[in-house]
């Protein structure tokens, strides 16, 4: 029996969690406080230390921000909740009337508001200009909250529901509206709505959102967000008074950290003050960002670097408060409650292990304080090499791997630069015959096997020629210098033999010791394939050569140096008239085109030869004189100043004359004399009847007429 009873005990439980309606409360919060410790809240340390919220506004039936009301309910208030068919545990209220009659059952018609509460402008111009309501007139009962905010992080969010007695009877045609209009202070945008249907850029509504299973009188629209119908069976066990609600949604944007938004939330009555809708904002959701500490780079956004997430010993990190500095708010950071002196904006860079803290002073003079702990692991017991010093390359780098490891087995890298060992990238190969350079730095990186934390060290190698064998030490020749061989070819043939007696100097005899030339570095040290004949070798530009320098008696002593062969490019030209016809005694114009500044010799038919420099663009002209008799511009050669490199060059260019027309000698054109006729008209002549006569009637020929045969200007009517 006693079982039977618990059992059924239990059951009564559950029903009245499930039919217990949310409390609501307008005297515990003022409304600045519904905005910072509710809507901002967290119920931790931080909760009423919001502090880039500000300009908190509002306005409802029954007072506003400035004092001034309707005579009418309050819109405004704090819910509870413990029934889990509510989807908020707690939050604002903004409703069209009364938010005191907001808890269930529903039981009752919510139609608070008198018609001195007026509604919102915003409102009313954003749903007109849609065009989605053409039976709006006005608004009524408008209960608005406002205020600024200034993002940490580049996204904004709340949840909410909307509610409404219009659910049932009146959702087919009749919607109160809502808003949460959001504005860029900061780049001065235009109000955004975020009070949208997922996905959409419809306004949440009675209308938009609702389930024909309610009222079949019109069809569904958008049911997935349509959440419960509080009518009929659910009316006595309803958490709220409204007919209806949708689920709960999120209202989300992207933001821009650290510029000054504005948001207004407003909900009104549409054409009158009947049948209220409400808003319900989620307690504590309200999401801005934060500022707690957390770590960049590999340790990007981790909250704290200790046991798993500890530093590796060789390595610095930067953590930060916040993804940017919040404009108007002071920093500083704490190590072990110790002030870190000039530690003063949102990052800080650590290398010791610890307790950082940074404290956030903001503008409002409110405080928040975020502390991470940094542990460091061990690094590994590595050894200190030598630097590695020999006569020459090649350098065996293994040579200090028993010092670095100190006993360890771990895997060694040898690397070119710090970040390379640091990441393990690029490793050098061919350790054992590196051929490294006079001072270059090796740095070598040891991984932990069981942390995976990398240990770097370094060591330098050296070259000192006091270490080599004694042998003959060549004199290094200069450099040799040819123009190509042909145009374009890139090569040239240089004689080495003049370098011969720069490489003996004056401590070697060509008697006693010999001089061979080779292409690589190894054939120069092993004294095979030799470049033969040395007077006549096709090099490329920036070739290197390999000198040997051998004692004839110890062939085995001998040293080594190296010059480089520079190919200087050969110069070219070309040339072009225009026009290349021209009529007898007028001018043309010879250009030449090739290498820039340099210099082209040229002739003109059987003339001297004459020269031109072209200019940094490769070109230059030259006007001919008057052309009496067709004539031709011969290339000769073209000179590179800079390098000293010329060739002959073959092309030419023609300016001809075009034959003149033949025209006849026209007769006489004979008509009265220019005094009156005997019809008192003067006499004329019409000289164009003689073009036909003059050209044989040749239409690509054009006549004029002159008075003399000196007049500067044709006769301007010949007829």
């Amino acid at each position: 029996m006693k079982r039977v009873l618990l059992i059924f005990f239990f059951l009564l439980v559950s029903i009245d969690s499930f039919s217990q309606p949310i409390t609501v409360d307008n005297t515990t919060y003022t409304v600045p406080q519904l905005v910072q410790d509710v809507l901002f809240g967290s119920n931790g340390p931080n909760s009423s230390c919001v502090g880039t919220v500000s300009n908190i506004t509002w306005s409802t039936g029954s007072g506003s921000s400035s004092g001034t009301g309707f005579g009418s309910s309050n819109g405004i208030a704090y819910f509870q909740n413990t029934n889990p068919n509510f989807p908020l545990n707690a939050g604002v209220i903004l409703s069209t009337g009364n938010a005191m009659s907001a808890p269930g059952p529903n039981t009752s018609t919510l139609s608070d508001g008198n018609n001195a509460w007026v509604g919102d402008n915003d409102l009313f111009n954003y749903i007109n200009g849609l065009g989605i309501d053409p039976l709006l007139t006005d608004y009524n009962n408008a209960t608005v909250l406002e205020f600024d905010f200034t993002p940490l992080t580049n996204q904004m969010s709340f949840d909410f529901l909307f509610a409404s007695e219009e659910y049932g009877t009146f959702q087919c045609s009749y919607s109160d509206s809502f808003a949460f209009f959001l504005t860029n202070v900061t780049a001065a945008t235009a109000p955004v709505n975020l009070a949208l249907i997922p996905s959409t850029t419809t306004p949440i509504s009675v209308v938009t959102i609702r389930d024909d299973a309610n009222n079949n009188s019109c069809t569904s629209e958008n049911p997935t967000y349509f959440g419960v119908y509080n009518g009929g069976a659910n009316a006595a066990t309803s958490a709220t008074n409204f007919n209806g609600e949708t689920v709960l949604m999120t209202a989300t944007s992207a933001v821009i950290p650290n510029n000054v938004y504005h948001i207004k939330l407003v909900i009104a009555d549409r054409n009158d003050t009947s049948y209220d809708s409400a808003v319900f904002l989620g307690g504590g959701s309200f999401d801005i960002g934060t500022a707690d500490i957390v770590g960049t780079g590999q340790f990007d956004g981790l909250p704290d670097l200790s046991g798993p997430n500890a530093v590796c010993g060789s390595e610095t990190v930067t953590i930060q408060a916040g993804a940017s500095p919040i404009f108007g708010a002071t920093y500083q950071w704490t190590l072990d409650n110790g002030v870190i002196p000039g530690a003063n904006s949102n990052t800080y860079t650590i290398s010791d292990e610890g307790n950082y803290c940074v404290t956030i002073t903001y503008p409002s003079g409110c405080e928040q304080t975020d502390c991470m702990l940094v542990e460091y692991i061990a690094s590994l017991p590595i050894g200190t090499p030598n630097p590695l010093v020999q006569c020459e390359a090649p350098y065996d780098l293994t040579q200090n791997a028993s010092l670095i490891l100190n006993g360890l087995s771990n895997t060694l890298t040898y690397h070119h630069s710090l970040v390379d060992a640091q990441e393990l990238a690029a490793p050098i190969s061919g350790v054992t015959s590196y051929n490294g350079t006079d001072g270059e730095i090796i740095y070598v990186a040891i991984e932990d096997d069981n942390t995976g934390c990398i240990v770097v060290t370094q060591f330098p190698l050296q070259i000192d020629t006091a270490l080599c064998a004694t042998g003959p030490i060549p004199q290094t020749p200069p450099n040799l210098v040819s123009c190509e061989s042909s145009f374009g070819s890139g090569s040239a043939i240089f004689n080495f033999l003049p370098q011969t007696p720069v490489v003996l100097g004056a401590n070697y005899s060509a008697a006693d010791y010999t001089v061979t030339y080779y292409t690589s570095q190894s054939a120069a040290d092993a004294g095979v394939s030799p470049i033969v004949p040395p007077n006549s070798f096709t090099g490329v530009n920036g070739q290197t050569i390999y000198v040997r320098l051998e004692d004839n008696v110890d062939p085995t002593s001998f040293g080594t140096t190296s010059f480089q062969l520079v190919v200087n490019p050969l110069p070219t030209a070309s040339v072009s008239i225009s026009p290349a016809a021209v009529c007898l005694n007028e001018t043309t114009v010879i250009t030449f085109s090739g290498t820039p500044n340099a210099e082209v010799t040229y002739s003109i038919d059987t003339n001297p030869a004459q020269t031109i420099i072209l200019n940094g663009s490769g070109t230059a002209s030259v006007s001919t004189a008057p052309v009496t008799a067709a004539s031709t511009c011969n290339l000769i050669s073209v000179l590179n100043p800079t390098t000293g490199c010329s060739q002959t060059l073959t092309g030419s260019a023609t300016v001809t004359i075009n034959a003149a027309p033949t025209i006849v000698t026209p007769t006489d054109y004979v008509v009265c004399d220019d005094s009156y006729n005997n019809d008192g008209f003067y006499c004329g002549f019409d000289l164009t009847t003689k073009i036909a006569e003059i050209t044989g009637s040749d239409p690509n020929i054009v006549v004029e007429f002159f008075e003399t045969s000196t007049s500067g200007s044709p006769i301007a009517s010949p007829y």
